[in-house]
């Protein structure tokens, strides 16, 4: 009897064996963001226009974006349709004014100078001073881009090239930099100093 028992044992259990190496193994799977709706040309995403699927991933096509974070507030260069993945090659390449917060305002301004704007870069923070001295016109500005450095090689002959910086700052320090820093003629020259974050 107990022969028996383990007999229909063994050939229970060999026939589970059969029949899970038999199974066909799940398909992996990629995270994926899709558009929830038609999203037209020009849209600036937010996460209502989005939804995560999760697709076989040998359909999954280069450059998908599956981090919500990465993608709401830009802008997308051509129309989504529903259920269309989203690539980085749909959305408009980045610029300094993407993420300015309400409020803000960018500013381009010229360094007294010149050498001081290779101390910045985007997203450092920045204090800003009139050229003749005197309190400073704003503490708390954001660098947004960087004039580049001379290319043309004007330095050589002895003219130093002015450079810039664009600068995210409050309205009322934006007013604070115009007033009196600049004319019709010329850009708005100021002294700007790297400062911590």
């Amino acid at each position: 009897m107990l022969r028996r028992v383990l007999s229909a044992l063994l050939a229970a259990t060999a026939v589970v064996l059969v029949v899970q190496q038999l199974r066909p193994q799940p398909e992996a799977v990629t995270p994926v963001l899709v558009a929830a709706r038609d999203v037209p040309a020009g849209t600036v995403l937010t996460a209502a226009d989005l939804r995560l699927e999760h697709l076989p991933a040998r359909s999954v096509q280069p450059g998908v974006r599956s981090e919500p974070g990465e993608v709401v507030g830009r802008r997308v260069a051509a129309g989504l349709a529903r259920g269309e993945s989203l690539t980085a090659s749909r959305l408009v390449p980045r610029g300094p004014l993407d993420g300015l917060p309400p409020g803000r305002v960018a500013l381009h301004v010229v360094s007294a100078d010149p050498a001081a704007v290779d101390l910045l870069a985007p997203g450092s923070s920045a204090r800003v001073y009139p050229v003749a001295g005197g309190p400073a016109l704003a503490v708390a500005a954001t660098v947004l881009a960087t004039d580049p450095p001379d290319r043309g090689g004007t330095a050589s002959l002895g003219a130093v090239p002015p450079r810039g910086v664009v600068l995210s700052l409050s309205g009322a320090e934006a007013d604070a930099v115009l007033a009196g820093h600049g004319s019709l003629e010329g850009p708005v020259t100021v002294t700007v100093v790297a400062a911590p974050g």
